[in-house]
């Protein structure tokens, strides 16, 4: 598993580069603009050019953009609708400009006493209007990633993802389609006990059957402070939390997922921090998968 951080972009977006350089990423995730905000400043051709080239220099396999906070993509009406969809196609453009690979999105939430397949068919019916304003798919493959269900949220269960998707091509006639990012810590707080290998196992096998494993494209790589199914979302750097070093040393050596990126989202991220995450990370991956799931 190609291993990597969510990257600050204070200073420029060449710098998010050139940060997770100094603590050894092989791949990075960042957002694109203010993640708590609509507006956005417009990308420069010298601000592209500089990212695309630290880009190129540093090697990194993979780059995701991460889609703001703000957008609900499960909307109903009116204008957060309409904001939410612009807010997306923007970003798959911002995306293709910047050369990524993925576009990570949360779906978004919905209202207690609706039906969840109803509301995770709109999410699949306001993201195909937000592709088709587009024209034409892009280089960047847009990511839904799966949530723990805190308030309201939709994608807690593969099946509701799988929802989205079906409706997504259903509503652009096949020309646009959507994979999924997992999330180890709201897959743990959804329910999957992703600690033992019984439940790594589970999960993977309810991807398989309501997606496909093909469809996983990239992989969270959180730990979390709270409850196993407690719906709420708290991550914690890995191994620091309720999933654990043993279970998430075997999930970063896990066979079916050795392919992917592996980024982490940790909170109070320092430069030192990451850099020892990193190095146990690499340890964990390096190690015997037997032995990986000894380290601590």
């Amino acid at each position: 598993m190609w291993l990597g951080f969510h990257m600050p972009i204070s200073g420029g977006l060449d710098l998010a580069v050139a940060r997770g350089l100094r603590v050894g990423c092989e791949a990075i995730q960042i957002f694109s603009r203010n993640p708590r905000a609509w507006q956005s400043r417009p990308l420069t051709d010298a601000a592209t050019e500089r990212f695309r080239r630290a880009r190129a220099e540093a090697g990194l396999r993979i780059v995701a953009v991460h889609l703001p906070y703000l957008p609900n993509l499960a909307a109903d009406q009116g204008d957060l609708r309409e904001k939410s969809m612009a807010s997306l196609a923007e970003e798959m453009l911002r995306a293709d400009r910047l050369g990524a690979e993925f576009v990570v999105a949360h779906p978004g939430h919905a209202p207690a006493n609706e039906p969840r397949k109803k509301a995770c068919q709109r999410v699949g019916k306001n993201t195909a209007r937000a592709l088709k304003a587009l024209g034409r798919p892009g280089r960047a493959r847009l990511l839904l990633e799966n949530m723990s269900g805190q308030h309201g949220e939709l994608g807690g269960a593969m099946e509701e993802l799988a929802w989205m998707i079906e409706a997504l091509e259903a509503a652009s006639r096949g020309r646009f389609t959507a994979d999924i990012c997992l999330d180890t810590a709201h897959a743990w707080g959804a329910g999957y006990d992703l600690a033992r290998p019984k439940g790594q196992e589970a999960l993977l096998a309810e991807i398989d059957r309501w997606l496909g494993l093909e469809r996983l494209a990239l992989v969270h790589l959180n730990d979390s402070k709270v409850g196993l199914g407690s719906r709420r979302d708290r991550h914690a750097a890995p191994g620091q939390g309720r999933i654990g070093s043993r279970g998430l040393a075997r999930f970063i050596r896990h066979p079916g997922l050795m392919h992917l990126a592996g980024l982490m989202e940790p909170p109070g991220m320092t430069e030192e921090n990451d850099l020892r995450q990193m190095i146990l990370m690499k340890r964990w991956r390096r190690a015997p998968r037997s032995a990986a799931a000894r380290c601590s």
